[in-house]
């Protein structure tokens, strides 16, 4: 059986019910928002995207990667107008 992606959303007890992951591994997060692994700990370090150590596992919030998008998003239309 092939292994499942964090992209994947995981079955729940009932069929057809799906879960969203909250954190992704730092190569999902990184192809999750376009960027390259570089790029993401770069954003890292400058706070600009959460992550939580787990073990020796990084893992990134995702709700911090989509507030990391709108925020850009928002620039990118300000400076358009």
């Amino acid at each position: 059986m092939a292994q499942r992606t964090a992209f994947q959303n995981l079955d729940v007890e009932q069929p057809g019910s799906k879960v969203e992951p909250i954190c992704l591994r730092v190569p999902d997060a990184c192809r999750f928002i376009g960027v390259s692994r570089s790029t993401l700990y770069v954003l890292i370090a400058d706070r600009e995207v959460e992550v939580v150590k787990l073990g020796s596992s990084t893992l990134v919030l995702v709700d911090s990667l989509r507030r990391l998008i709108e925020e850009r998003r928002s620039m990118s239309v300000g400076a358009i107008n």
